[in-house]
């Protein structure tokens, strides 16, 4: 396993360490009926104004404020671009955004209504379109630095990873091209057409069979095997990129148009959330 590989499934269970936690922890309260809540043993930990469930939603509040603010900083500030690559940064952000808003669910009790409703719901729709953001952005080939490639600069990262197979596996550049699939022509796609393309490469294209029935008939040991397998997807995975990079890029542009206000919205209604929560003399443990 890489190295990339080993951190992202560490980050990941941290992230699932942090989330399920509370959940496992609240579960018998969270499952009672609202009317039966009141007599539960858990209630005052766990209510929205308890010292757990008061908390979870401060904090939840904090990592999606901390999460937006330091990527917008580290995208659009000079003073921080220098700091870390953008792809670190936006690990960060999708780390706190996505713990963030599962915090701030188990602080409403899954128990929505007034104002409550309005900000959990575009919440909801902040992160779900951040998802779907996600999505579309790591399929566009980029630097490490978040910047577009253009199609010359696609077809160098190619031609160094058939040159890395070429030497690995002593298969002919021909045939590894033939055997991963690498479109020789730029196809036009529709967003709906780069779409359903992005998505069956997702679902199918990434096990490379063909290729693992050439490594089959080489003398190769396991390491260089998985190296091997491993430079294959990036570079099916590149193929696939210069396909769908057009209409993905316009799809991004017009995410952004959405996905900006949307939030600006949501920290309007938690703001407002806040004051009146601080109003009426909720301030948990301070």
């Amino acid at each position: 396993m890489s190295k990339g590989r080993i951190v992202t499934s560490f980050i990941i269970l941290v992230w699932l360490l942090l989330a399920i936690t509370p959940l496992v922890w609240g579960w018998s309260y969270y499952v009672t009926p609202f009317s039966q809540r009141p007599y539960h043993p858990l209630y005052n930990l766990f209510r929205p104004t308890g010292l757990i469930g008061h908390g979870l939603g401060i904090l939840g509040s904090l990592f999606i404020l901390i999460g937006v603010s330091t990527y917008s900083l580290r995208k659009r500030v000079k003073t921080f671009q220098h700091i870390s690559k953008l792809t670190y940064w936006l690990h960060f952000h999708i780390f706190l955004c996505t713990l963030g808003p599962f915090w701030v669910l188990l602080h409403t009790t899954f128990k929505f209504s007034g104002i409550v409703a309005i900000s959990f719901w575009s919440m909801v729709l902040v992160v779900s379109s951040g998802i779907f953001g996600r999505y579309i952005y790591a399929r566009i080939p980029k630097t490490l630095d978040g910047v577009f490639l253009d199609d010359s600069e696609i077809e160098i990262r190619q031609q160094k990873l058939l040159e890395q197979l070429e030497a690995i596996t002593g298969i002919s550049s021909n045939q590894l091209q033939t055997a991963v699939l690498i479109e020789k022509t730029q196809k036009k796609y529709s967003v709906a057409q780069a779409l359903s393309a992005t998505l069956k490469f997702d679902v199918a294209h990434y096990s490379t069979p063909a290729l693992n029935r050439i490594l089959q008939q080489e003398t190769l040991n396991g390491y260089q095997k998985q190296e091997a397998k491993d430079l294959a997807q990036e570079l099916a995975r590149t193929s696939s990129q210069r396909a769908i990079k057009e209409p993905f890029q316009k799809v991004f542009g017009y995410w952004h148009v959405f996905h900006i206000p949307l939030t600006a919205v949501m920290f309007i209604i938690l703001i407002v959330h806040v004051i009146v929560a601080v109003m009426f003399g909720y301030t948990w443990i301070l």
